[in-house]
C-alpha cells in the first residue's frame, strides 16, 4: 500500500491574505511532500478495493453525537449531507490540532471547497495556516484520505492567545447595550472594532483575529474575522466574504440582521485605512467611522466590491437596517425640512460632522443645490467659516465638515 502526503502551504484560494494590507498572492503557491512506503492497515480488508462507503463508516461512529449544528454558520448549510460530514470532521481535527485524521471520502477534490467553508466560518481557527492530506493506495485503488491542520503556532501558544481574546471581548460585551435589537448590536461592535484598531500591514498575525484584539492593530481579513467573531459570540449570523476592490484582495462580511441578510465592511469604515493613514498621522478632522458600507445591499456592494463565492450568497435587497435609514439620514428627495432638522440636529453639532445618504433621484439634486449653490449655508451658520465636505458617488453619501480641511473641498 502507498501513502502519498501533500502539503498545502497556504490556505484556499479566497481564505489566506497576505501581510501587504488586504491583497492576496496573484497565484498560490502550493508546496508538495510525497512519500510512498508499505503500509499495513490496522485492521486488513478482506478486498483490495475498499469502497467510499466503507471508509465512511470509520469515521461516521467518531460524530455520531454531533446531531446540530447552530445556523450561525452559514457556509455549513450551503453543503450537501456528505460535504456536511467532512465539514464536521475537518472542523473536529483544526479545533483539537489532530493529526491524520480519516475523512469519510475518498475523493480528494472536494476537500479544499469544504475547508474554505470551514474557515469563513470560523474565526476562532486563528492558529490555522493550512492542511496536509495524505492518500492511501492500495494498487491503483485510492482507500482513504486523511486530514492534518498546519499550524503558525503550538497548541500551548494557541490557548494563551485564547485567554487574552476573551479577556478582551469580556472588556467590549460589558459595554453592549442590553435589551436592544441586532442592528444597536451590530452597531455598537461594529464602532467598537474600529475605535481599538488601527489599520497597519506591517503588524504580526493581521491575517487573524490575534492581531486585532491582542494588538488593536490589523488589514481587512483581520478587521472582517474580528467583526465575525463578535457577531457570532452575540448570536448573530456572519459570514467571512472574500473578493476584489480596486483590483487587489479584500475581506468583509455578510451578516443576517433582524431576519435580512446584509454586507457589511468594518475596513472601510474605519478612516485610518480609507484615508491611508494609520491614527497617528490620520488627516485632521476625517470623521473616524465611516458607514457607507454598514448594511448595505448585494446592488450596493458590488459597486465597489466584487465578490468570489465559495458558497452561493443570499441577494441582499432589505434596506431597514441600513444606518442611514436608520437613524434618519437617507433622503429621497430634496427635502428642506428633514435637511434642516438632521443639519441642526444636536448630535450633528456634536460631532462636527454629518453624513447623508441619498437615493438615486435626489442625489444629484442634492449636490447641485448644496454644493453647487451653495445652500448648505442655509442650514449650518458658520458665521464665514469654510465646510469641507467630502461625496461617494457609488453609494450616493455626501458628508460635511464644519472645519477647513486641505485635505478635500471647501465651500466658501
Amino acid at each position: 500500500m502507498k501513502k502519498r502526503t501533500v502539503l498545502w502551504a497556504a490556505l484556499a484560494t479566497g481564505v489566506l491574505m497576505l501581510a501587504q494590507g488586504c491583497t492576496y498572492q496573484n497565484e498560490l503557491q502550493y508546496f508538495t511532500q510525497e512519500e510512498t512506503r508499505g503500509y499495513e492497515p490496522e485492521q486488513p480488508k478482506e478486498t483490495e478495493n475498499e469502497t467510499e462507503s466503507e471508509a465512511s463508516s470509520e469515521t461516521g461512529e467518531e460524530l455520531e453525537g454531533i446531531t446540530e449544528v447552530s445556523d450561525l454558520y452559514y457556509a455549513y448549510y450551503c453543503l450537501d449531507e456528505k460535504q456536511k460530514k467532512i465539514y464536521l470532521e475537518i472542523l473536529d481535527a483544526l479545533t483539537n490540532m489532530k493529526k491524520d485524521t480519516p475523512l469519510s471520502t475518498v475523493d480528494k477534490s472536494g476537500v479544499d471547497l469544504i475547508f474554505a467553508c470551514v474557515m469563513n466560518d470560523h474565526p476562532e481557527l486563528f492558529y490555522v495556516e493550512g492542511y496536509q492530506y495524505t492518500e492511501y493506495t492500495l494498487g491503483n485503488v485510492i482507500t482513504g484520505v486523511t486530514f492534518s491542520g498546519t499550524y503558525s503556532m503550538s497548541g500551548a501558544e494557541a490557548e494563551q492567545a485564547k485567554i487574552g481574546i476573551e479577556q478582551k471581548l469580556v472588556e467590549c460585551f460589558q459595554q453592549v447595550p442590553m435589551n436592544e435589537d441586532e442592528y444597536s448590536t451590530v452597531k455598537f461592535l461594529y464602532e467598537w472594532l474600529i475605535n481599538n484598531t488601527e489599520y497597519d500591514k506591517t503588524v504580526e498575525n493581521n491575517q487573524n483575529i490575534c492581531s486585532v484584539f491582542l494588538q488593536g492593530r490589523s488589514v481587512c481579513q483581520g478587521y472582517a474575522k474580528a467583526m465575525q467573531y463578535m457577531l457570532q459570540k452575540a448570536d448573530i449570523q456572519c459570514l467571512l466574504v472574500t473578493g476584489f476592490t480596486n483590483g487587489e484582495r479584500h475581506g468583509w462580511n455578510l451578516v443576517r440582521v433582524n431576519d435580512n441578510y446584509y454586507y457589511l465592511d468594518p475596513t472601510w469604515g474605519d478612516a485610518s485605512y480609507a484615508s491611508g493613514n494609520t491614527a497617528d498621522n490620520a488627516a485632521d478632522g476625517v470623521p473616524a467611522i465611516n458607514y457607507d458600507y454598514f448594511l448595505v445591499t448585494t446592488d450596493e456592494i458590488t459597486r465597489t466590491h466584487s465578490l468570489e463565492k465559495v458558497v452561493e450568497l443570499p441577494l441582499c435587497l432589505a434596506v431597514e437596517d441600513n444606518y442611514f435609514v436608520r437613524e434618519g439620514l437617507y433622503f429621497d428627495s430634496y427635502d428642506e425640512g428633514h435637511l434642516a432638522l438632521v443639519l441642526g440636529s444636536d448630535s450633528a453639532k456634536s460631532a462636527g460632522y454629518v453624513t447623508l445618504k441619498c437615493s438615486s433621484d435626489s442625489y444629484d439634486t442634492m449636490m447641485q443645490t448644496l454644493i453647487e449653490e451653495q445652500k448648505i449655508f442655509d442650514f449650518i451658520d458658520r458665521q464665514g467659516a469654510s465646510i469641507a465636505y467630502t461625496s461617494n458617488e457609488a453609494l450616493r453619501t455626501i458628508s460635511f465638515w464644519n472645519l477647513s480641511d486641505a485635505g478635500h473641498t471647501d465651500i466658501s
